[in-house]
C-alpha cells in the first residue's frame, strides 16, 4: 500500500523525494490547484488535504 500523507487544507503545494538519502527519486513538486488529492508520479505517495470542518 502506498504511503498517505495528510496535508493542512491551506497548503497549496507539496514535494516528494521518494525516501531518505540516496534511496529516493529526484525531488518533485506538485500543486493542489482545485484538487484535494495528489499522487507522486515516481513512487505513488499520496498527499491528501485534511477536511476543514468550519
Amino acid at each position: 500500500m502506498n504511503e498517505e500523507v495528510l496535508v493542512d487544507p491551506d497548503i497549496e503545494s507539496v514535494f516528494c523525494s521518494g525516501g531518505e538519502d540516496d534511496l529516493g527519486h529526484p525531488i518533485v513538486y506538485y500543486n493542489f490547484g482545485d484538487k484535494n488529492k495528489l499522487v507522486c508520479g515516481y513512487c505513488g505517495k499520496i498527499f491528501l488535504k485534511k477536511v476543514n470542518h468550519e
